[in-house]
C-alpha cells in the first residue's frame, strides 16, 4: 500500500546524497495526507512521520522502518540488503465502515529484501528496484518495485526528482490485507461471501524534492499518485483504487 514511502523516499534521497560526502545523521519530522484505499469511516487521513536516518560507511538506518547494508558499490551500481517494517500497512476494524467492523485486525508486517540502484551516466536517469518477502508470519507476502527517476538540480539549493514506478504485490500479500476469510464471512460480512484476492500490479507516478535552507537544514516535499491493479481494486474492502498522497517535512543533517 502507498503509505509513508512517498515521504520517506525523500529522506532516503537526502541520506544517500549526503553519504557521498561521508557519514551522517539525518533527523526530522514530517506528515502526509492521503485518501484511504479502504472503506473507512474517515476517507481522508493526515499521519505524522518522525524519522531518523543514519549513514555509516556501508550501513544505513532509516527510522522508523528500515535497516540495511550496501554490500556492492561501483560508480553506477549499488546493491543493498535490508530489513523493513512496513508501518501503516494494516488496518484496525474500528476504523472501517460499520459493514466491516467485525473484520480481524490486519497488522503491519516485516520484510527482508534486496535493493538495487543503477545510475545512467549519460542521461542522469536512475533505475531503482527492490524485492522483499515477509518474515513476520503475518502476510507471508512478496513485494517488488521498479522505479525510474531523474534528480534535477534547479539551483544551488533546490533539488527535484520526478519518478514513475511499477509495483507488484503477490496474492498472499493482497489476500492478507484485502481479502475476507471464510471465518470473517461467517460473521455476516460481505453478505456471507468469502473473498480470495489475486496478485496485483500497481502504477505510480510522482515527484519529490528538497530545498537546502542552510548547509544542514532542509525542507522536504513530495506528491504522488498510485493506481492499484485489479487484485486490490476488486476487494469489497476497497473504496478507491486511485490514491493521492502529499507529504512534507523538515530535516537536519549532521556529518560525522
Amino acid at each position: 500500500m502507498k503509505k509513508i514511502a512517498i515521504l520517506l523516499g525523500i529522506v532516503s534521497l537526502v541520506a544517500f546524497g549526503e553519504s557521498e560526502r561521508g557519514n551522517n545523521v539525518n533527523f526530522g519530522v514530517g506528515a502526509f495526507y492521503r485518501n484511504s484505499v479502504y472503506k473507512q469511516k474517515d476517507n481522508n487521513e493526515i499521519l505524522p512521520v518522525p524519522f531518523v536516518g543514519v549513514m555509516y560507511k556501508d550501513f544505513y538506518y532509516e527510522a522508523p522502518i528500515e535497516l540495511g547494508y550496501r554490500f556492492f558499490k561501483t560508480e553506477n551500481l549499488t546493491l543493498s540488503a535490508y530489513g523493513r517494517y512496513n508501518l501503516y500497512s494494516g488496518y484496525k476494524p474500528k476504523d472501517l465502515v460499520d459493514e466491516y467492523k467485525d473484520m480481524d485486525r490486519r497488522k503491519d508486517d516485516f520484510h527482508i529484501g534486496l535493493r538495487e540502484r543503477y545510475k545512467f551516466s549519460s542521461t542522469g536517469l536512475e533505475l531503482a528496484s527492490h524485492v522483499s518477502g515477509d518474515v513476520s508470519g503475518r502476510s507471508d507476502g512478496l513485494l517488488a518495485r521498479m522505479e525510474l527517476n531523474r534528480l534535477t538540480q534547479f539551483s544551488d539549493k533546490v533539488f527535484v526528482q520526478p519518478y514513475v514506478a511499477v509495483e507488484y504485490m503477490n496474492s498472499n500479500y493482497v489476500d492478507y490485507y484485502f481479502g475476507i476469510t471464510k471465518d470473517e464471512a461467517g460473521r455476516n460480512i460481505n453478505d456471507g461471501k468469502e473473498y480470495k484476492a489475486d496478485d496485483s500490479f500497481n502504477f505510480e507516478v510522482g515527484i519529490r524534492g528538497f530545498v537546502d535552507i542552510t548547509k544542514n537544514f532542509k525542507l522536504l516535499a513530495s506528491a504522488g499518485y498510485t493506481r492499484y491493479g485489479n487484485g486490490v481494486a476488486d476487494s469489497p474492502l476497497v473504496r478507491d483504487r486511485d490514491i493521492f498522497v502529499v507529504g512534507g517535512g523538515v530535516s537536519y543533517v549532521i556529518p560525522f
